[in-house]
């Protein structure tokens, strides 16, 4: 028995030979695995046309794969998501044919083809693959400008690996400040949600299970959560102050804000997190300079994966990419195996490429 696997339509494909006689069957595990039987001929035919490919008869290669194509699509055996997995399978044999052979035109038609099927479906993991595809021969072999227009058509839903694809794409057609701009795109949607033009930034907050009860003390001290709270802070609880902060950050008002979080330094001015936040609120209040002066203060007291992943994006979003980079390697070079280290490979990929 011959098994070949690939992953078509959002499925895993298996194509198992079995005796002539053997009946097409389709088997699900759940929604992600589809298993098609053929027949031993087709096998046998598929086999003699991957040695034809490899022994570069490019032609006989083609014929056979059609051959194989226009068999199944006739055959009433295989339901229509099989027809259109195998087809999508011997479509991408004759791209490789294609490409072999130089004729980066014709492969280019296959996988134009393959995302019609996959667009036809839908199918996520077919349009994927089949931009891939054509991103990667682009910048192998040119045709740029066409796959360029294909991936601008899709550009909204496209994955980062496919818009980092598509300025790679316009690099190599030397349009440099377009691939700038991609770069920074994919970077800027790391860096947090984008709202009217710019990225929100996050505000670090007491967490859940301590805010709780600390909003329930202050609760036994005053009418209202806000007086409460004044009072604790006044009492010397750093975290009290930080909740007010918080409450002024919620309602947009980030002079009041930073006023609170730089009265819980003062309480607590071994905490790098709040003088993290309190960058934070100056990056808000478009005061780069005063932002990046914090964290310069701050960052040597940062050393967890996590902590320095914040870092970074705090650097980046007051301007400072190098600042990014510095704190970027740092995580990689002392958390390599977490997962931040993968997420900052990533961001150290986007800075470089989209620097200037």
């Amino acid at each position: 028995m011959r098994v070949v696997t690939t992953w078509l339509l959002g499925t895993a494909l298996l194509l198992c030979a079995r005796p002539l006689w053997a009946k097409t069957e389709v088997f699900s595990k759940g929604s992600k695995e589809l298993k098609v039987v053929i027949t031993e001929d087709m096998a046998q035919r598929e086999l003699e046309a991957d040695s034809l490919r490899k022994a570069r008869e490019f032609d006989a290669a083609i014929e056979g794969y059609q051959g194989l194509i226009d068999e199944c699509q006739a055959d009433e055996r295989f339901s229509p998501q099989a027809q259109l997995s195998l087809k999508v399978y011997y479509i991408n044999k004759i791209a490789l044919c294609y490409r072999a052979k130089g004729d980066y035109q014709k492969a280019l038609e296959q996988y134009e083809a393959i995302l019609a099927i996959g667009e036809e479906q839908p199918s996520e993991e077919v349009v994927t693959s089949a931009l891939l595809a054509m991103g990667r021969l682009a910048l192998t072999f040119g045709r740029c400008d066409g796959v360029a227009q294909v991936f601008e058509s899709r550009k909204q839903h496209l994955p980062d690996e496919l818009l980092m694809l598509l300025g790679d794409i316009y690099q190599k057609a030397g349009r440099d400040s377009q691939a700038r701009q991609t770069y920074l795109e994919v970077l800027e949607s790391h860096l947090g949600p984008r709202q009217e033009g710019r990225v929100v930034i996050g505000c670090y907050g007491v967490p859940p299970e301590q805010r709780q009860p600390l909003e329930q003390e202050a609760l036994q001290r005053a009418e209202d959560l806000a007086s409460g709270l004044e009072k604790l802070a006044e009492e010397g609880n750093p975290q009290a102050q930080l909740v007010l902060g918080e409450l002024a950050w919620e309602q947009g008002d980030y002079n009041k804000a930073l006023a609170q979080f730089q009265k819980a330094w003062t309480l607590s001015p071994q905490d790098p997190l709040i003088g993290l936040q309190i960058a934070r609120t100056f990056i808000a209040l478009n005061s780069n300079e005063e932002a990046l002066n914090r964290l310069k203060q701050i960052g040597p007291l940062l050393n967890g994966p996590g902590e320095l992943l914040e870092l970074a994006t705090a650097y980046q979003l007051a301007g400072d990419p190098a600042g990014a980079r510095t704190v970027l390697q740092k995580l990689v070079a002392e958390h390599p195996d977490s997962p931040e280290a993968r997420e900052a490979h990533l961001r150290l990929q986007l800075i470089d490429r989209s620097a200037p």
